[in-house]
């Protein structure tokens, strides 16, 4: 029987990888509108931004469902289905809490 380790292990940290590449993709973003050499009036691009940030949530949202179809259906749920839902759910509470300063700032002072 294969144990396919490297499944398994995109399987629990996918929804924390969702939310660390939302995390450097916004700020970055933010960093690099707000130099004084790429500095834009409005700021940070909201619109951008806001795209990232609603995407990242789905894809976590799609995540944390289809692992509770998981724990929902198995009766004996290992160490595994619960990490990874409660990743999920972990990925979207940190992307809302990342994702709003990101969206509020109105300015780059």
């Amino acid at each position: 029987m294969q144990d396919h380790f490297f499944r398994q292990l995109l399987r629990g940290t996918l929804p924390l990888l969702v939310w660390a590449a939302h995390f450097t993709f916004c700020y970055l973003l933010a960093a690099a509108q707000c130099t004084p050499a790429a500095m834009r009036a409005g700021g940070p691009d909201r619109v951008l931004l806001g795209i990232a940030t609603a995407l990242a949530l789905l894809v976590c949202a799609w995540l944390l469902w289809r692992e509770r179809g998981i724990l929902r259906n198995a009766g004996n749920a290992g160490l595994l289905d619960w990490s990874a839902a409660l990743g999920a759910l972990l990925a979207l509470v940190g992307i809302l809490w990342t994702g709003l300063p990101v969206l509020l700032v109105a300015g780059c002072a």
